[in-house]
């Protein structure tokens, strides 16, 4: 009768074995699955506080490009009113010449 116990006992510690592997495999991997979660959930924080920062930073860098386009803005204005004035005074000077030039020609068919 000895030896069926023996298979019993032997049977049991076998099957305890295969139980005890699968088990450890199974601590494995949701060991290492939480160490993949901690991983994800630093990095989501990392980008979250990226994304404050440029939410942040957004707002002062468009006043900042208002502000260049206002003052392109007025440097063009300024540089059109003076071709302006160039242009009326080159107009004023032609419209003298030619009426100098006029009145030259009128003394010579006298």
């Amino acid at each position: 009768m000895e030896a069926p116990n023996y298979i019993f006992v032997g049977l049991i510690t076998v099957l305890f074995g295969v139980v005890r592997y699968f088990f450890k495999d199974l601590h494995n991997k949701f060991i290492e699955s939480e160490k993949k979660s901690e991983d994800l959930h630093d990095k989501v924080v990392k980008l979250e506080g990226k994304v404050e920062r440029l939410d942040e930073k957004m707002p002062s860098e468009i006043a900042n490009l208002e502000r260049i386009m206002e003052l392109k803005f007025e440097q063009f204005n300024k540089q059109f009113e003076e071709l302006t004035k160039a242009i009326r005074h080159a107009e004023r000077t032609m419209t003298s010449q030619a009426e100098a030039f006029v009145k030259l020609l009128q003394e010579v068919k006298k």
